[in-house]
């Protein structure tokens, strides 16, 4: 599965270059996505920050990885429909306490 999401990554355009920092990785992730992969990942954090509260928090979530993710990161997931999808499925079911 490693060497799949690793295939994935390299046909994506997305490595490990991406900086450690929440808000700088955000940034990086969203700079490199197409205009409208970018327009939908951007309504995402929009919806993350007003959930969690802050910038930041959107950010560092955007940035963690996520069990009921796969153990990715959101903002990695979010260059794809399909990513995004997944991402705003698991907003929706944090908002509402569905945890499992």
């Amino acid at each position: 599965m490693k060497t799949l999401l690793n295939r994935l990554s390299i046909a994506t355009g997305i490595g490990d270059n991406a900086p450690d920092e929440p808000g700088a990785r955000v940034g990086y992730r969203l700079a490199r996505m197409s205009k409208a992969a970018r327009q939908r990942a951007e309504a995402l954090r929009r919806i993350a920050i007003e959930d969690l509260g802050s910038s930041e928090r959107a950010d560092r979530w955007l940035s963690e990885r996520v069990p009921f993710l796969g153990h990715r990161r959101p903002i990695d997931m979010m260059h794809t429909r399909k990513g995004t999808a997944a991402v705003e499925h698991t907003l929706f079911n944090m908002r509402h306490g569905i945890y499992s």
